[in-house]
């Protein structure tokens, strides 16, 4: 049966990205219908109408329809990836969350939109902070049908740096992050695997996660953080970038896209892969495991609220993978990730909620 994609914010550089990740993956089959919607201006509709015809160029002989649809009001799609709201400001010192406020109007439009005709559609969320972006569209549609891919590229992020320090190929590592899509993320060690037969590299990963125990994660983040931010300040990138590689891998990753961010705005070809590999699980529908952030309400033991977690994904929605692998002090430390992300979610949500209300009215709060 033929399947319908929609790429929302497709005019962005994250979406475009996509949309050339995805028709080079040959993830889609014949009469399958990529969909690059626009969002209701006339200026971004043009740039989509040249964006398909180059598109077609390109990748016409797979025979996938690639159809502009001019705002969201308009989608019918089985599959919709969330790629629109504004992105980081290249040279300004930002994260993720402070794009809430901005992007919080998007996501609610977005959730307005879909709730009624797309009720069946399966949401991938890119846009940040991808925790709100989550728990907007699951109060409007089915929350397992909605998965923020966050977690997927950081872990996918985290395997990189640990296979650099190792000197081998990411494709010989499997990693695990938890928690947020930004600061109150959570690395873990202890969900890390070699995939090749090679008792030295075993032998230099345990002592890998050795150094990085001996001291808390939390005090090498803030000291590398605090040195990158004093080297951008003064626009000496390869100098913040040196000091990235440095650092142990836990860290590394939690500040590298920090930098990325200061000159580009946004990381369009990673976010594009670690999106393309949730889709490509979805699509499958073999029972795979990624990582995404869901709104989880005791489908985990002890976690509740939007969190990134392993899972399994297909067509008809997620399901979280059990986490008793975890030890008392792993378990501790992402509730308090879960916290942070609900603190976060809740003081954007009422602060829209308050903007609404009239003068007489915050007299009473």
């Amino acid at each position: 049966m033929p399947r319908r994609i929609a790429i929302l914010g497709a005019s962005g550089s994250v979406g475009s990205s996509l949309a050339v990740h995805l028709l080079r993956s040959r993830l889609l089959e014949p009469a399958d219908t990529l969909l690059l919607v626009g969002h209701g201006v006339l200026k971004t509709e043009r740039k989509l109408l040249s964006t398909r015809i180059d598109l077609m160029d390109a990748f016409d002989d797979d025979r996938i329809c690639i159809e502009i649809v001019p705002d969201v009001c308009d989608v019918e799609a089985d599959i919709v990836i969330v790629a629109a709201g504004a992105s980081l400001s290249a040279g300004q010192s930002e994260t993720r969350r402070d794009l809430g406020a901005t992007n919080r109007v998007v996501f609610e439009h977005i959730a307005d939109q879909c709730a009624s005709r797309l009720a069946h559609a399966l949401f991938i969320v890119v846009s940040n902070p991808v925790e709100l972006a989550v728990a907007i569209l699951s109060f409007a549609v089915d929350r397992k049908r909605v998965m923020g891919m966050g977690a997927q590229q950081d872990s996918l992020r985290f395997a990189r740096a640990i296979a650099a320090d190792l000197a081998i190929s990411r494709h010989d590592v499997r990693a695990t992050v938890m928690g947020e899509h930004g600061q109150a993320m959570l690395p873990l060690w202890r969900s890390v695997e070699l995939m090749l037969d090679n008792p030295q590299k075993a032998e230099e990963l345990k002592a890998l996660w050795a150094k990085c125990a001996a001291s808390p994660l939390e005090n090498r983040v803030a000291a590398l953080r605090a040195k990158v931010t004093q080297l951008l300040s003064e626009e000496r990138v390869a100098e913040a970038y040196a000091a990235t590689l440095a650092a142990w891998p836990d860290a590394r990753i939690f500040v590298e896209p920090f930098i990325t961010a200061h000159s580009m705005h946004s990381t369009p070809n990673a976010t594009a892969n670690a999106t393309l590999q949730c889709l490509a699980a979805v699509l499958a529908n073999d029972r795979r495991r990624i990582h995404g952030q869901v709104l989880l309400k005791g489908d985990v033991p002890g976690l509740n609220g939007v969190c990134g977690v392993p899972l399994t994904a297909g067509p008809n929605g997620w399901h979280a993978e059990p986490l008793d692998w975890l030890d008392a002090s792993e378990m501790d430390r992402l509730q308090q990730c879960a916290e942070s992300i609900d603190r976060f979610v809740s003081t954007i949500l009422s602060e829209a909620v308050r903007a609404t209300l009239p003068p007489e009215a915050l007299l009473l709060l």
